[in-house]
């Protein structure tokens, strides 16, 4: 099959929704398909990269999260063409997502369009009248993602959550379930790498929708009197006001803020802390986690969105409201108190993620691309 992937951006070290474009793109290679990945021109794409890339011109108009944009219809339809996809696998909400259902129009080619984005969630990056106006603004959100979606031959979900909410906004189009996957063999538990003190561990950009900084001041009131630490990998707009909050908060020598780890690196990371801990409510599956579950981390994780589908209370970590501090506390001390609690969460984490092995994930994609590529035809 020759499929075309859009999105927003390739480059490494982006967030989960890049991640799982990379991930899928090597995979279908590797399966003997042929693909492209139509994205927005990034100086950080690497030679490796621009072998399956196909780039355009564009502007950064949300810097805060380097969110690109642009129009290059006619470019894109033409590139496209040349390519000639069987099908095209839409990851993009935005102007690239847009260009692709134009393209798949044009092309009378089937279109998958991936929900990764829940919008809601980062109102905080939208322009300034529409963060002064949220009511009408999750408005215009429900009803663009209506009609955005409904504009496809098939949706893909990761999580069930986020399948009833497009449902329930009155998306017409076919709704399909598949999770995110992740390779077993790189993301596994290795008893070689221990912590040395009781570890922490967050990952993901840090942007205000993640709640780092809410993360930050729990974490001052956990650490009084232990000799504990907490890792934070990623970056983003508010590293330099979290980094400021620590010290005023005097634990800026527990907080190791660690920059962008390349993805090799990162089990390393996961097999050197106790516990991974994220407080972002708006996450529509959350790839970290399950990282971090494949390596055997017990999770404390907001009970919000899509979440409570990785972490099951009291079984491989904790479900927590991220406003009740005092539970999130007695929640920490219990892990940290308790060997044999921290040992069942693990092994409960483990085995959970056996069931996103990426290659069983992927092969469930191929399924669906064979049958719309055929029932196109057939049409």
């Amino acid at each position: 099959m020759k499929i075309a992937l859009f999105t927003d951006t390739f480059e490494d070290g982006y967030g989960g929704a890049t991640v799982y474009v990379r991930n899928l793109a090597n995979y279908l290679q590797n399966q003997g398909h042929d693909v492209k990945v139509f994205v927005w021109e990034s100086q950080n794409l690497t030679e490796e990269d621009r072998e399956i890339c196909v780039t355009f011109p564009n502007i950064n108009v949300v810097k805060s999260v380097r969110g690109k944009a642009g129009f290059s219809t006619i470019k894109i339809l033409k590139k496209t063409k040349e390519f000639s996809p069987d099908l095209i696998h839409n990851h993009s909400q935005y102007s690239m997502g847009l260009q692709a259902i134009i393209v798949s129009k044009k092309m009378e080619i089937p279109i998958i369009n991936h929900y990764h984005m829940y919008l809601e969630g980062v109102i905080n990056h939208f322009p300034y009248i529409l963060q002064k106006t949220p009511e009408l603004t999750d408005v215009i959100i429900k009803k663009e993602s209506k009609v955005f979606f409904t504009k496809s031959d098939l949706v893909v979900t990761p999580t069930k959550i986020m399948k009833e909410y497009l449902e329930n906004i009155g998306v017409k189009s076919e709704i399909v379930n598949v999770p995110f996957g992740i390779d077993l063999n790189i993301f596994k538990k290795e008893k070689k790498y221990r912590p040395e003190k009781f570890t922490l561990l967050y990952v993901g950009r840090l942007n205000e929708e993640k709640n780092v900084e809410d993360l930050i001041h729990i974490f001052a009131e956990f650490a009084k009197d232990k000799d504990v630490v907490l890792k934070i990998i990623g970056d983003g707009v508010e590293k330099e006001k979290l980094e400021m909050l620590s010290r005023k908060l005097k634990v800026d020598e527990k907080i190791k803020f660690l920059g962008w780890v390349r993805r090799e690196d990162l089990s390393k990371e996961y097999n050197s802390a106790n516990m991974f801990v994220t407080l972002s409510e708006m996450e529509t599956f959350g790839i970290v986690i399950l990282e971090a579950m494949a390596c055997g981390l017990p999770i404390l994780g907001a009970n919000a969105l899509a979440i409570p589908e990785l972490v099951k209370d009291a079984e491989n970590g904790f479900l927590v409201d991220r406003m009740d501090k005092e539970y999130i506390l007695d929640r920490l001390e219990q892990i940290y108190g308790n060997k044999d609690i921290e040992m069942k969460f693990s092994m409960n984490s483990v085995l959970l993620a056996e069931q996103f092995e990426e290659k069983r994930i992927f092969r469930k994609l191929e399924e669906l691309y064979s049958d719309l590529i055929c029932q196109k035809a057939i049409s």
